[in-house]
């Protein structure tokens, strides 16, 4: 028999007690590279919607980062500059994110990107 205040109890407690398990070198990569307030938001609502639901890769739609606050005509710019940087990988087709686990590819803001590397 469902009881809605034990489902809400239950809730509230998961809520309390989740939480966004991230590897320690990556969060300290992010605070030691050079993100505008935009990109920064933008890796933290991709952290939370992947780490924080106990995955690799968050599956977002671009007019989803409106809740991070990001405006729609600043998404696809960001997620550009994140994606040359080496930051995060997306693949459009299954509409998934991802940090870049991969630390060694991160392009530091006054570094030169090389857009013809393969």
């Amino acid at each position: 028999m469902f009881c809605p205040f034990i489902f809400a109890l239950d809730y509230r407690l998961l809520t309390i007690m989740a939480y966004t398990k991230i590897e320690n070198k990556i969060l300290d990569k992010i605070l030691t590279s050079n993100f505008t307030k935009r990109q920064l938001k933008i890796l933290l609502f991709i952290i939370r919607f992947s780490y924080g639901l106990g995955r690799k890769y968050a599956i977002l739609e671009k007019r989803d980062f409106y809740f991070a606050g990001i405006l729609p005509y600043h998404v696809e710019d960001e997620l550009k500059k994140l994606i040359l940087r080496g930051v995060i990988k997306w693949n459009p087709k299954l509409g998934i994110f991802w940090i870049n686990r991969n630390l060694k590819e991160w392009v530091d803001k006054k570094q030169k990107v090389d857009l013809f590397k393969g």
